[in-house]
């Protein structure tokens, strides 16, 4: 997201709604990038202390 619509409440509005379609059955894991931790602490995600990756071979 560009910093000029940082604050607004699109990121916050865009994981409510996505939390509203999956419904309450489905839980979401994310990558985040590292300037962006902070922001998903704020809306309330669990920060994960360890997590493991196997990339695509294409």
């Amino acid at each position: 997201m560009s910093t000029s619509a940082q604050g607004l409440g699109i990121g916050k509005g865009l994981m409510d709604e996505a939390q509203r379609q999956l419904g309450p059955s489905v839980a979401i894991s994310l990558i985040s990038m590292p300037d962006a931790v902070g922001f998903y602490e704020r809306i309330g995600m669990t920060r994960m202390p360890d997590a493991f990756w196997f990339s695509r071979k294409r």
